[in-house]
């Protein structure tokens, strides 16, 4: 069958979940074929909301958790959705899933040739005592708009105005810089040293440690939560054998893939992650994964990876729609690109660490620098730390980490075209990047970072391999 006869022939696609993943498979789906219909079953009784600005309404930098929603619109008998439904079984066989209605019990029997499982992930709570008892009672999550609410009212009404953050990663320390500027003492705490363990060397997460204390947050990195303490409420947290009075403890160590689904339909997991092709299909045939319960692999050697971020989740979603509504299209993998902001500092990362690019096989070197993003005489010129991890042999960018109050998250992009482009040192220094005083270097620190690199690995100079005139 030829592409135009695929993209005219009547299917029917089960979404699950209204995340982004599902959000962009739908779009993608009936984009692709205009015979198709979509149904999307989702455990909220609302649409969709942006989960990664849930810090900053507890900040107070955005007004309320409403500005976070927006609405999906039903498209005819093409898209229907079916809000606060849960799926509560699927016949492989039939291809068809059973949907209860949460408000009445009402099920609902919906057939489809395509099923996307886009459901997401949830927060781990760890396995410490009072962790599972107190939870409600002073443990929060922030992973939606409802615990985060919960977190919200519970700092507005706190006595002690004192809160253990347990977690280094972007929700964890946005958090903590949120809950500080509320007028919190606060403390975060996990096991491992650095923050950022799977995007940051050492070297450049101590840059962030350095900007939390600055803040007045006590880091307690490497040391772990051992025990949280209370009869009916929190009341102390226990930390490498210090007790720290507190009413709130906020989790934010990682999340789970809900692979709930995938079980029922027979799907392959691995870790407690979906496996999925670049196709995004599963083991299972006609049914794909996408979003933060899956594995998928890096776009540097295809190698397994991770990437639980908004970013991944929409073009896996686009993928898996394509292909579900009868298109053959492919995922390009994970680079793991990402920036957060925490209390006015950027932090961004793509591609491999140190640790991580060795562990692979590769003989990495990793070159760092700081310098200016503007030039010297410039008034509100900032500092920016730059750390590019690459193939000693040849130069080839593998990773790149950059931490300023200014500047971070562009040039990491420009690492990542670099890193999917299989770019080398030489690239980066041959590079032409815009100019202007008020906005940048003239000679910017990529192109810096990237010259350095090739003095200290000892690369020679491209040589000239023709010498011509220009064409008239």
């Amino acid at each position: 069958m030829n592409e135009a006869a695929t993209r005219n022939t009547p299917l029917e696609i089960v979404i699950v979940g209204l995340g982004v993943g599902g959000l962009y498979a739908s779009k993608s789906a009936l984009g692709f074929n205009r015979k198709c219909r979509v149904t999307i079953i989702e455990k909220r009784d609302f649409d969709q909301f942006s989960p990664c600005g849930l810090p900053f309404v507890i900040e107070g930098v955005i007004k309320d958790f409403e500005e976070l929603k927006y609405d999906v619109p039903e498209i005819g008998d093409k898209l229907t959705k079916l809000l606060h439904h849960e799926v509560v079984s699927v016949d492989g066989k039939k291809k068809t899933v059973k949907a209860a209605d949460l408000a009445t019990s009402e099920e609902k029997e919906i057939r489809y040739d395509s099923l996307i499982l886009a459901t997401g992930a949830s927060p781990v709570n760890l396995p410490l005592p009072g962790a599972k008892e107190l939870l409600g009672k002073g443990v929060h999550f922030v992973s939606n708009i409802e615990n985060s609410n919960a977190l919200l009212k519970a700092a507005r009404s706190s006595k002690k105005k004192s809160a253990v953050v347990v977690g280094g990663g972007a929700v964890g320390l946005e958090v903590a810089v949120a809950l500080k500027r509320l007028g919190f003492d606060v403390a975060v705490t996990k096991r491992t040293p650095d923050p950022f363990p799977r995007n940051l060397d050492p070297e450049m997460g101590k840059i962030v440690v350095e900007h939390l204390e600055k803040l007045g947050i006590r880091v307690l990195f490497g040391k772990g939560i051992d025990r949280i303490n209370g009869a009916q409420r929190v009341e102390s947290v226990e930390i490498a054998g210090e007790t720290i009075g507190c009413d709130i403890v906020v989790m934010a160590a990682g999340v789970s893939g809900n692979t709930k689904l995938a079980d029922i339909v027979g799907a392959k997991t691995e870790k407690g992650l979906v496996v999925v092709n670049n196709r995004m299909e599963t083991s299972v045939e006609n049914v794909y994964a996408v979003g933060d319960l899956v594995q998928t692999y890096s776009r540097i050697d295809e190698t397994p990876a991770t990437m639980q971020l908004a970013t991944s989740a929409y073009r896996q979603g686009m993928t898996a729609g394509i292909n579900a509504a009868g298109g053959n299209t492919f995922y390009p993998g994970a680079l793991n690109t990402f920036v957060a902001f925490i209390g006015g500092l950027e932090i961004a990362s793509t591609g491999y660490s140190l640790q991580t690019a060795k562990s692979l096989g590769y003989d990495a070197k990793a070159v760092s620098t700081k310098r200016d993003t503007k030039p010297h005489y410039m008034p509100d010129a900032k500092e920016i730390n730059l750390r590019v991890i690459v193939d000693a042999k040849d130069g080839k960018i593998l990773g790149a980490q950059a931490v300023g109050k200014e500047g971070a998250g562009w040039r990491i992009n420009v690492f990542a075209l670099a890193v999917h482009g299989g770019m080398t040192l030489y690239d980066l220094v041959d590079a032409e990047l815009s100019y202007s005083p008020p906005v940048s270097q003239m000679y910017d620190p990529i192109s810096q970072v990237a010259e350095i690199g090739l003095k200290r690995l000892r690369l020679p100079p491209k040589k000239c391999k023709k010498v011509f005139l220009p064409s008239t």
